[in-house]
């Protein structure tokens, strides 16, 4: 199974992404958005940090999980790779990340992306199979 598509958005970048299981969802959902702030396959897993977190509903954990991420981009120059989510439920996220800070020499950028919205925003499971989508403002 693959991990994310992009999809056709005016103006913007629509991610749709995929998980066997709710954790490998949000874990997949960190991939695509990182995947899509720069080419990952330049990014080692220098430095681990964990991420904990908690809202409302699922949809609005899954925009603060990746504006979290995209803060940490936007404000330390953290890029991740590699995530694994610890604890999930509905209303809470924690999870282990590994990836190192950007360097521009070495790491691409492909987007520059400044949030993550709440537009359309949505989490589905069908036949063992989760599906979520987010829109990117770049």
């Amino acid at each position: 199974m693959k991990r994310y598509e992009q999809t056709d958005h005016t103006a913007d970048i629509g991610l749709r992404i995929f998980g066997s299981s709710l954790e490998d969802l949000f874990a997949n959902a960190g991939y695509a958005l990182c995947d899509s702030l720069v080419d990952l396959s330049t990014v080692t897993a220098e430095i681990r940090e964990t991420f904990s977190l908690t809202s409302a509903c699922r949809e609005e954990l899954l925009v603060e999980w990746l504006a979290d991420l995209l803060f940490a981009f936007e404000t330390e120059q953290m890029i991740y790779r590699h995530f694994k989510i610890t604890a999930l439920d509905e209303n809470s996220l924690c999870a282990e990340v590994t990836g190192q800070v950007f360097d521009s020499c070495r790491h691409t950028v492909k987007n520059s992306i400044k949030a993550v919205t709440y537009h359309n925003v949505k989490i589905s499971e069908t036949n063992g199979i989760w599906q979520a989508e987010v829109v990117l403002d770049i």
